[in-house]
C-alpha cells in the first residue's frame, strides 16, 4: 500500500493499492488541477529521486521554518516553535525525510498541538 501525494497541492492520501481517482483539494473551486491533469507521487518516490531536501531555517530564537527545496505542491512550510510550556509543529510539508525527523527529535523533548 502506498500513501499517494498529489503533485499539484501536496496533499497526502490514506494508503491504497492505486492512486485516488481525484484530489478533493484540487477539485475545490479555489484550487486547480495541474496542466498535465491529476498526477501523483509518494514519499518513497520523492526520497529515492534525491531531488528534494528540507532546509531548516532559524527565523527567531526557538522558531524554525522547515522548507522543502525545491518547492513542492503549493509551497507549504512547517514551523517548529519551542516554548517553555511545550513545543508545536505547525502546519505540514509534503516531503519528510529521516534527516528532518531526526532534527526535530533532537530539538525537542515533547510535541503537542491543541
Amino acid at each position: 500500500m502506498i500513501s499517494f501525494i498529489c503533485i499539484t497541492c501536496g496533499t497526502q492520501f490514506p494508503p491504497s493499492s492505486s492512486p485516488p481517482a481525484h484530489c478533493l483539494i484540487c477539485e475545490d473551486e479555489r484550487q486547480y488541477i495541474g496542466v498535465n491533469g491529476q498526477e501523483w507521487t509518494s514519499r518513497e518516490i520523492m526520497i529515492s529521486s534525491n531531488k528534494y531536501k528540507n532546509k531548516i531555517i532559524e527565523e527567531e530564537p526557538n522558531i524554525y521554518s522547515i522548507v522543502p527545496e525545491p518547492s513542492f505542491g503549493i509551497g507549504q512550510r512547517a514551523l517548529l516553535i519551542q516554548t517553555p510550556n511545550g513545543n508545536i509543529l505547525w502546519d505540514c510539508v509534503s516531503y519528510l525525510d529521516q534527516q528532518t525527523i531526526q532534527y526535530i527529535k533532537e530539538k525537542i523533548d515533547d510535541l503537542s498541538a491543541d
